[in-house]
């Protein structure tokens, strides 16, 4: 089986997943169809991630009193690896809210 073969054999099965996830829904009414409750779902996952980076930022502003960037200048040649680790995980937030 070629590389692209399997990639066609795993999206299909992906597909079949999700579709056996969101039938209940559809079912029941919750979506019109597959593409529309997929598309739901998405966004709505989006959306938490997006609140959870954006808490995240607003957290380490609040917790360091200054933003990203002071913070940065602040830690030059004197981190300790507590900064460092949320250096680290403020980054993480900032680089994913970025996308």
């Amino acid at each position: 089986m070629t590389k692209a073969t399997s990639s066609i054999n795993n999206e299909a099965q992906l597909i079949r997943y999700a579709e056996k996830i969101v039938s209940p829904l559809i079912r029941e009414g919750v979506f019109e169809d597959f593409e529309r409750a997929l598309r739901a779902l998405l966004l709505d996952y989006i959306d938490r991630q997006v609140a959870k980076y954006k808490n995240k930022n607003l957290e380490l502003e609040a917790y360091y009193k200054q933003n990203f960037d002071s913070f940065t200048a602040s830690l030059k040649n004197h981190a300790v690896s507590e900064q460092e680790d949320a250096w680290m995980d403020w980054e993480a937030a900032l680089v994913l809210l970025r996308k």
